[in-house]
């Protein structure tokens, strides 16, 4: 008796966080243009060089198995019959080589009409790929607890890398980590993070976002050791109105907790000019130092 088939584990991403699932039904394959969208570039463009070849090679290869199929062809080498259906799908046509036979012009047509659908499908999914919109919205690499203005809080920063204005932009926290029922269940419980400022009606530079960490806070009380034990991250999330190009964006980023520094504080990147003009120095951005 052969034994069942185990089922695959697939990796996922949420944020920066990789995170192994096992029994998911549904396949990638299933779902192709959400695949090619989610492709890094040189993936895409390496998966549409091999598409390119492999389809080719397999309408060479039918032309190379109808002999008579392509005139000025020589007899027996194949690329002759590949580089000629290179030349039919992107109907440039040099006028050396030319289908021949009625079996030679049914394939130079379906090879003609999959060219015309190719292109326009590959047309598509790079302006898809190129009006995608998108945050560059830089993240602090860490964030700090500490004592500010007479209470604990919970700070990290953003800034906006294109120097240009997100209108309304919104920043939510959250507390995602393991808990256990009182029927010893395990479960991963989401708990959102108030912010002492939640909206900005413009975010053009940088933006502290802070928490404060009082009796209502999931934070109240704990210590580092007690927040890697209950495997706790933070995850952090920005949308606004891109006023560039005229669409809503959003970007996000999470910190293990390995990641929260206590008792530190952010360094200064606000200074005056000797000209009396305001500077925003990123170069330190992710800099912190002991309080």
């Amino acid at each position: 008796m052969s034994a069942p088939n185990k089922p695959r584990v697939h990796t996922v991403r949420v944020g920066d966080t990789q995170i192994l699932a096992r029994g998911r039904r549904q396949s990638k394959l299933r779902d192709p243009y959400h695949l090619v969208l989610s492709l890094s570039w040189p993936r895409f463009f390496g998966a549409l060089v091999l598409a390119f070849i492999l389809m080719n090679l397999i309408f060479g290869a039918a032309y190379w198995l109808l002999p008579g199929s392509v005139a000025n062809a020589r007899a027996g080498i194949f690329l002759d019959y590949f580089f000629f259906s290179i030349e039919t799908l992107a109907t440039v046509g040099y006028g050396a080589m030319s289908p021949a036979s009625l079996s030679g012009h049914i394939v130079a047509s379906v090879e003609i009409l999959t060219g015309m659908v190719g292109i326009a499908l590959i047309t598509g999914l790079v302006f898809a790929r190129f009006s995608k919109p998108t945050a560059r919205i830089l993240f602090s690499q860490r964030a700090v607890l500490r004592e500010f203005e007479g209470q604990r809080v919970l700070m990290l920063r953003i800034a906006n890398e294109r120097y240009n204005r997100i209108m309304e932009a919104t920043a939510t926290l959250s507390l995602v980590r393991v808990e256990t029922s009182p029927q010893g269940e395990s479960f991963l419980r989401i708990h959102d993070l108030n912010l002492i400022r939640q909206r900005t009606p413009v975010f053009a530079l940088t933006w502290t976002l802070i928490h404060p960490i009082d009796q209502h806070s999931p934070l109240h009380g704990l210590n580092a050791a007690q927040l890697a034990a209950s495997h706790s991250r933070i995850l952090a999330s920005v949308t606004g109105h891109d006023e560039t190009m005229s669409t809503p964006v959003h970007a996000s980023s999470n910190y293990e907790a390995e990641d929260l520094v206590f008792d530190a504080r952010f360094v200064d990147i606000l200074s005056m000019t000797p000209e009396g003009e305001r500077l925003v120095d990123l170069t330190r951005f992710h800099d912190i130092e002991a309080m």
